[in-house]
């Protein structure tokens, strides 16, 4: 977990209580979501909003697309003919 995120969460109980009882996956949304920001005050800011959208009960980010950061290697099976 990044650091700025961590030391938010331990600033926000409600939000870290929402945080704990995220899915991994989830979790990694969070992160994906708040690293990708370009410019610091961005950064600082998506890492406010987040511990304001998991004090109020959000368990997952609802504004960002993490289909780019998942490896195009993940890809379903393919059936065997």
């Amino acid at each position: 977990m990044p650091p700025d995120l961590r030391k938010a969460l331990d600033a926000t109980p409600d939000a870290r209580a929402v945080w704990d009882a995220t899915t991994t996956i989830a979790r990694v949304d969070w992160i994906h979501w708040i690293v990708s920001a370009k410019q610091a005050s961005t950064r600082a800011q998506r890492v406010a909003n987040a511990c304001d959208m998991l004090a109020g009960g959000k368990r997952r980010v609802c504004c960002f697309d993490p289909s780019g950061y998942y490896s195009k290697a993940w890809a379903a099976p393919e059936a065997a003919e």
